[in-house]
């Protein structure tokens, strides 16, 4: 019999054994295990089949309409633990495409350090569970997806990025017209998301790409899709979404024009300038109420939750509360608050302090900061900078500016985290790929 048939028929059944046992499967989910079958026999015939449904499936996590959102949390512990089977399998095998590299390092001990935690989490067993799918998500993207990088190049993984969120905003748009749900919350769209702001988020990631994407082909079809998503972005009100898009396509517009095409540059430089006085003249009224002027002081009662998180942060700075129970400490502790809803601190950097003290907060957003700052700042005259890789820094700094005003980027469960870490893991590719051209040159 052919060994991959036998390797597919161990890896389906360890899988059903695994949800049954963790009781992660009953009768009502029994419908979904020809599911975990099928995408187990496409792992080896179409890698990047199954790359593409497990970014569908932890994008559609954060959906939670129809039970969809369930279905997705049950499907990406197969999916992931598929990936991770695939990785062992490599490193038993000799197929790996790359060693070990310091950022491995950092993230493993990131993660062992988020494990650890459990011996002084108030929920250890939130905090295990949120612990491993930080592991399958690093070996997933760093591993798997980057290994199908080497292969297919770059510009394929975004290209399979791009597809899911062609299904996440077509069915956005189409909750307008079909379905019960109503996708707008107190005039903002929110289209399948939990709240607009994470509409927002999403957008605010995927629209550098989408750009490229654009310019790369020429498609009326990557026109649409930037289209679509900036309508997107503009109709769910999003203000620091809003603030991270202009600094990523203003870094993106910069970055191409100085070389390509400077009138470009100066183009957009007066569309911006016309824009700002049509806003301080006749649209002055429109634009308070879309902006949402009287919640600014109190940043939408942010400022409420990033006071009691501070608060909270002071009385254990160093290690934290435990990875992944940041959502759970309000109501631990019993704050109450006058404008503030919601269970999160509503920022990442907050969030991570909350978690894991300023040890995680360094472990964890220092090396981002660093490849952001070795990005930007590289010497880029004397080679070819592919377009992607502006649109792939352009996102990564959108994702940091998102993370002042939401807590998103280390939790798996997000639709938008799983994309961004793949954006953070090819600009890492990038870098890799540089220094093995710059190491063949040299010998």
């Amino acid at each position: 019999m052919d060994k991959k048939i036998i390797v597919a028929v161990l890896l389906a059944a360890f899988a059903a054994i695994v949800g049954i046992v963790s009781g992660k499967i009953n009768s009502s989910m029994i419908m979904y295990i020809p599911l975990g079958l099928i995408a187990g026999s496409l792992v080896f015939f179409s890698r990047g089949i199954l790359i593409f449904l497990t970014i569908l499936c932890l994008s559609s996590a954060g959906i939670p309409y129809a039970g969809i959102w369930k279905i997705a949390l049950q499907l990406r512990w197969v999916l992931l633990i598929m990936f991770c089977f695939h990785v062992f399998g490599d490193i038993f095998l000799g197929r790996t495409v790359r060693r070990i590299k310091l950022f491995d390092c950092l993230a493993l001990v990131f993660i062992s350090y988020a494990f650890m935690s459990i011996s002084y989490s108030p929920y250890p067993r939130l905090t295990l569970e949120r612990s491993i799918t930080i592991l399958l998500l690093y070996i997933s993207v760093f591993w798997i997806i980057w290994k199908y990088a080497y292969h297919q190049g770059p510009e394929k993984v975004v290209s399979l990025i791009l597809g899911v969120m062609w299904i996440i905003f077509i069915a956005s748009y189409a909750a307008i017209f079909i379905g019960p749900y109503r996708p707008f919350l107190n005039g903002r769209f929110m289209g399948i998301f939990a709240n607009p702001n994470g509409m927002g988020i999403v957008s605010a990631l995927i629209l550098p790409l989408s750009l490229w994407k654009f310019l790369e082909t020429g498609k009326k079809s990557a026109l649409f899709l930037f289209l679509l998503i900036s309508l997107s972005l503009l109709l769910c009100g999003a203000r620091g979404s809003l603030n991270a898009t202009l600094f990523a396509l203003g870094y993106l517009i910069y970055a191409r024009s100085k070389r390509k095409n400077p009138f470009a540059l100066f183009a957009t430089l007066a569309g911006v300038l016309i824009f700002i006085w049509i806003i301080e003249t006749s649209a002055r009224e429109f634009f308070k109420t879309y902006i949402r002027l009287e919640s600014i002081p109190v940043l939408g009662g942010r400022l409420e939750a990033w006071q009691a998180g501070v608060n909270l942060i002071m009385d254990k700075p160093l290690f934290g509360y435990a990875f992944g129970v940041e959502d759970k400490l309000f109501g631990l502790k019993k704050i109450m608050f006058r404008r503030h809803s919601g269970a999160y601190v509503h920022n990442s950097f907050l969030g991570m302090l909350l978690q894991l003290g300023l040890l995680g907060f360094i472990m964890f957003f220092v090396p981002l900061f660093i490849l952001l700052f070795k990005e930007l700042f590289s010497r880029d005259e004397n080679r070819e900078v592919p377009i992607l890789r502006y649109a792939l820094r352009a996102s990564l700094i959108a994702g940091l500016i998102c993370c002042m005003s939401e807590s998103w980027i280390y939790s798996v469960g997000n639709t938008q985290v799983f994309p961004f870490w793949i954006m953070v893991m090819l600009l890492m590719f990038y870098r890799h790929s540089d220094k093995e051209k710059v190491e063949v040159s040299g010998g």
